[in-house]
C-alpha cells in the first residue's frame, strides 16, 4: 500500500512516524544531559535511520518531475550508504569493540563511501547507465562488507568472551541480530531488494539496539545500586546516616533522569585524565582483568598498570574500590 501517491510504502511510513516520536524524546532526554555520549551515538544511529527511511521510501520515483531521477538515485543511494558507515561507528563507540576502530574511522570511508561517490557519477558520465553506474558503484562497497561482518563477528567474540563462555547468550545473539542487517545495506542495494523487506530487516535491526540500549541502562542502575550497598554494608562503622544519605543520593539521582553511569562519566570528566586512562578506568568499573583491558585497548599489561598507577596518584587514591567510590557516589568540584 503507498502512501498518498508516492512510491513510499505505509510500513516505511510507520517506522518514520515512530523512530521521530523516538528522536524528539532522545534529543530532549540528550539536552538535558549533554555529558551522555552513549545516547549521543544513539541519537546520531535514528538520525541516519529516519534520513535513510525517508530517502528510500521516496526515491527514485519515475513519476516524479523533480529532482531529476539520478539525482533521486543518488540520493535514495546515497542515504543507504552513509547510514551502513555511521553503524561500525556506532558499535565501536556505544558497545566498546576495539577492533573496529580501523573500520569505523578509515576502512569504511575508503572502502564504502569513496568508491560509491566517485564510480556511481563517473559510470553514469561515461554511459548514461543508472543500473550499470549502481552496478559498479556496489562492487567495492559489497566485497568490504563482508571484511566487515568478520571483523564485527570477530569483534563481538572478544567482547562477550565470558558470555559466551558462561553460556549467557541474550546479549550476544541480540548484538548479532542488531548488526547483520546494517552490514548487510550494501548487498540490498546490489541486489535492489524491494522497499518493504529492506526497511523490515533495517529497522528490527534497530528495534534489537533499542532493547540492547534500554536493558544496558537497567542493568547499570541495578549494578550501580548493588555496589553502593555492598560499599555500605562492608563499613561495620558506617552510620545509618551514611546509608541514609547514599539511598537519598540514589533516589535523586533517579528523579533528575541521571543514571549511575552517566554520574560516573561526569565524574570521569572533571578529575583531569587523558583519554586513554578514561578507557581503562571505564573497564576497570566493568571488572575487567588488566589482561582483558590490554587485549581490548591493544596494549601491553604493563601499559595498564603504568595508566592505573597514574590514575591512583591524580585522584589520591590507593585501589580500585576507593577510585570506583570517588568517581561514582560523590561529587568532584
Amino acid at each position: 500500500m503507498r502512501v498518498g501517491g508516492t512510491d513510499m510504502h505505509v510500513v516505511t511510513l510507520v517506522f518514520i512516524i515512530l523512530e521521530l516520536i523516538m528522536f524528539v524524546y532522545q534529543v530532549f532526554f540528550y539536552l538535558s544531559h549533554p555529558k551522555d555520549k552513549r545516547r549521543l551515538y544513539y541519537v546520531g544511529l535514528l538520525s541516519f535511520l529516519i534520513l535513510k527511511n525517508i530517502a528510500s521510501g521516496f526515491f527514485p520515483d519515475p513519476n516524479l518531475n523533480y529532482p531529476p531521477l539520478v539525482a533521486q538515485y543518488a540520493i535514495a543511494y546515497g542515504m543507504g550508504f552513509l547510514m551502513g558507515a555511521y553503524f561500525p561507528y556506532y558499535f565501536y563507540k556505544a558497545f566498546e569493540l576495539g577492533r573496529l576502530r580501523w573500520h569505523a574511522l578509515y576502512g569504511v570511508p575508503l572502502f564504502i563511501l569513496l568508491p560509491f561517490a566517485i564510480i556511481f557519477p563517473g559510470k553514469f558520465l561515461f554511459d548514461g547507465n543508472i543500473d550499470s553506474a549502481i552496478n559498479y558503484g556496489m562492487v567495492i562497497p559489497a566485497g568490504y562488507a563482508l571484511v566487515l561482518l568478520y571483523t564485527i563477528q570477530r569483534s563481538i567474540q572478544n567482547k562477550y568472551k565470558k558470555d559466551i563462555q558462561d553460556r549467557r547468550f541474550f546479549e550476544v545473539t541480540a548484538v548479532y541480530l542488531a548488526v547483520i542487517p546494517w552490514a548487510s545495506l550494501p548487498f540490498f542495494a546490489f541486489f535492489r531488494i524491494h522497499q518493504v523487506p529492506e526497511a523490515l530487516l533495517t529497522n528490527v535491526g534497530f528495534i534489537v539496539i533499542t532493547v540492547l540500549f534500554i536493558r544496558r541502562s537497567i542493568h547499570e542502575s541495578r549494578e550501580e545500586y548493588d555496589r553502593l550497598s555492598k560499599l555500605a554494608s562492608g563499613d561495620e562503622e558506617v552510620s545509618m546516616s551514611k546509608l541514609d544519605l547514599i539511598d537519598q543520593m540514589i533516589r535523586q539521582l533517579e528523579a533528575s533522569g541521571i543514571s549511575p553511569a552517566q554520574r560516573f562519566e561526569i565524574n570521569l570528566g572533571t578529575v583531569g585524565l587523558t583519554s586513554r586512562e578514561k578507557d581503562v578506568v571505564r573497564l576497570v568499573r566493568e571488572g575487567k582483568s588488566y589482561k582483558s583491558i590490554a587485549d581490548q585497548l591493544f596494549i601491553s599489561e604493563r601499559t595498564v598498570s603504568k595508566h592505573i598507577q597514574n590514575v591512583f596518584e591524580k585522584l589520591g587514591v590507593s585501589n580500585k574500590i576507593e577510585l570506583l567510590s570517588r568517581l561514582e557516589i560523590w561529587e568532584n568540584g
